[in-house]
């Protein structure tokens, strides 16, 4: 196969690693640490993807200002897969990267590339069709360090070099244990200690040993690397752990399924760990994953974390909910974000931060934000007259922009008017699906207060209106796509996003059903996270102004305190803004104190039985706020 050459960016390396004993050594991998251990740095990982699909992720990737951090190339099952962790480029050094290459190809790719200045800092072995292939990756050697690697080693030989390198000041940063006719390989890469921390190494070790020696090292040292393969004597592991000096925290997990990895990503990706080493391999129970994560920002160190972690997991075990997500920013920075329970109970999939689900009635706040948004842009007036925008709107609606946002506009409601054949039907526009009953009456006289969700799909068409555009669009414009927000958009439940599953009455699940007739309404989707952006953004003043927020958040009378979309209140004399929201298999809340810089996104899949998002929200909410000075 051609030899495939690729330069870009640099950062950090890590290991998949096997071992000699448990002889303390003077020595750290990834050196410099500033650069290749960094207390933060953007990252992404990705797995079990085809050749093709990884030279389209190398390309975009590398473009992007990352290099690979980790590389496991299998051929499990016969399928040629590639998994890889990438980081972002700290010092702008170069790299490569090269796979698919026989013996020789690498040999000559080895002295191009040492020729060049450049250090090798991992080498992968597999198989295709039965022949050895290598990949490998090499960094520009801006420090000067001193390196070398061999490859074939038998275990023996291994343990000579292993000595060797030892007293030469060096230490093994990468080292791949392979299967031969002839026996057992080692292939290993070995550069210059620069900063003199101590590290073990360990190898051919039973799943029973590799448990004693994790236990036995995990409070003095963080582990660096792991490495797992399937012998005729059953399973065996190897690691090096190094000194964890400066005291980040770090988490390993093995012998994953494929989706218990991914509820292990998800899960330490919530709590501010970044993915550095990962491996696939074969088990006699099938196809197996490791990963180790590295402490990537200061929310594993929350002081709250434990008391907010207690409140949700009494919220989960109380109710029976199936799962809730939560987010809690401070000053516009995420403190705290977690699932608990499942989003999909069936799958076992585990609820995270990162699973959308409908936003219900929190879509009247989010309409709130946008209708400002236009306000600010001139496009639209909370005074205009509905009637002046949508001349065809029948001549009973004398309600004004503000009236319909503010829920003063006086449209019927659910019991009021039967919205039971609206659902699934694809409207195009808010002003489509206002038509289907703004011949009912109104309820009372505006500006009379009257909570109701199908006034938001009129106040949609007036926006419509006002600017020539359907809801839709204004929605993603305006705001999901204006402000990085992602998820938080239009429900589109043809969309390919990580949806949490809804459930009722005993977690029976819930269809999913298209609801185009209440964007504003109700039909806004999010993830959690998102959501917490969303709120956070906006108390820090990047969505709206202090005068358009005042106005949004001061409510027309004093008797509702619901303002333009929005719940008013007080906590303890702090001003507090939210909204809450319910849907058969919906539960979603997002509370901000606007003087004091936090918000809380709360989500739940299920609203049958006694779970609240709102108490929850609130409770969360106490938390913080009790704890500044």
């Amino acid at each position: 196969m051609t030899m495939r050459r690729r330069i870009a960016v640099v950062l950090a390396t890590t290991l998949a690693g096997a071992a000699l004993s448990g002889v303390p050594a003077q020595a750290v991998p990834g050196v410099p640490s500033p650069v290749f251990d960094p207390n933060a740095v953007s990252w992404l990982s990705l797995r079990d993807q085809t050749s093709a699909q990884f030279a389209t992720s190398f390309t975009a990737n590398s473009k992007n200002g990352y290099l690979i951090d980790d590389l496991d190339i299998d051929t499990t099952g016969g399928d040629y897969r590639v998994g890889s962790v990438w980081q972002y480029n700290t010092d702008g050094r170069a790299w490569k990267e090269l796979r698919d290459l026989d013996d020789a190809g690498f040999a000559a790719a080895w002295s191009e590339a040492a020729g060049q200045g450049m250090r090798l800092t991992e080498q992968e072995t597999y198989l295709v069709g039965g022949v050895r292939r290598w990949a490998g990756v090499w960094v520009k050697n801006v420090e000067g360090l001193s390196w070398t690697s061999f490859r074939g080693l038998t275990s023996a030989e291994f343990s000579t070099r292993f000595d060797e390198q030892r007293r030469a000041g060096r230490m093994p940063i990468d080292i791949d244990v392979y299967d031969t006719s002839q026996g057992l390989r080692y292939s290993v890469v070995w550069v210059q200690n620069a900063e003199n921390l101590a590290w073990v190494l360990w190898r051919d070790l039973t799943s029973a040993e590799f448990s004693t020696k994790f236990a036995e090292l995990q409070r003095e040292y963080r582990m660096l690397a792991f490495e797992s393969l399937r012998i005729s004597a059953g399973q065996r592991y190897a690691g090096i752990w190094v000194e964890n000096r400066n005291g980040r925290g770090w988490a390993e997990r093995r012998d994953m399924t494929a989706t218990m990895f991914g509820n292990y990503w998800h899960r330490y990706s919530d709590e501010g760990y970044r993915l550095v080493a990962y491996n696939k391999y074969d088990t006699a129970g099938g196809v197996r994953y490791a990963g180790i994560w590295r402490q990537n920002n200061d929310r594993p160190d929350w002081k709250l974390k434990n008391a907010v972690d207690a409140r949700v997991q009494t919220e989960l075990d109380s109710t029976a909910v199936p799962g809730i997500s939560v987010a809690v920013f401070h000053n516009n920075q995420p403190k705290y974000l977690r699932g608990f329970g499942f989003a999909d109970i069936g799958d076992n999939v585990w609820m995270d931060s990162e699973h959308v689900g409908g936003l219900a009635s929190v879509s009247k706040a989010v309409a709130g934000v946008l209708t400002m948004r236009m306000v600010e842009q001139g496009l639209v007036d909370l005074d205009d007259e509905s009637r002046d925008l949508v001349p065809a709107m029948p001549a009973h609606h004398t309600h004004t922009v503000g009236d319909l946002l503010a829920n003063r506009g006086c449209i019927g409601d659910y019991g009021d008017i039967d919205t039971s054949g609206f659902d699934n039907l694809p409207y195009a526009t808010a002003l489509a699906a206002a038509d289907e009953f703004w011949d009912e009456p109104l309820v009372c006289n505006p500006p009379d207060y009257y909570y109701t969700t199908l006034g938001y799909t009129l106040l949609g068409a007036d926006l419509e209106a006002a600017a020539g555009d359907n809801v839709k669009n204004l929605v993603r414009t305006k705001l999901t796509n204006a402000y990085g927000l992602g998820t938080l958009a239009p429900a589109d439940m043809s969309a390919a996003v990580r949806r949490m599953t809804m459930y009722t009455d005993g977690n029976a699940e819930v269809a999913l059903e298209n609801k185009d007739w209440k964007t504003l309404g109700g039909g806004i989707q999010s993830n959690v996270y998102d959501l917490g952006r969303f709120g956070a953004k906006l108390a820090a003043g990047q969505i709206l102004t202090q005068t358009s927020r005042d106005t949004m958040w001061t409510a027309p009378d004093a008797d509702s305190g619901y303002a333009y979309g929005w719940s008013t209140g007080t906590e303890n004399g702090h001003p507090v803004v939210a909204k809450d929201g319910s849907w058969t298999g919906t539960l979603a809340y997002l509370r901000i104190y606007p003087e004091d810089g936090i918000v809380v996104a709360v989500m739940m899949n299920d609203r049958s039985g006694t779970q609240s998002t709102t108490q929850l929200g609130r409770d969360i909410g106490a938390i913080v706020l009790n704890s500044l000075p």
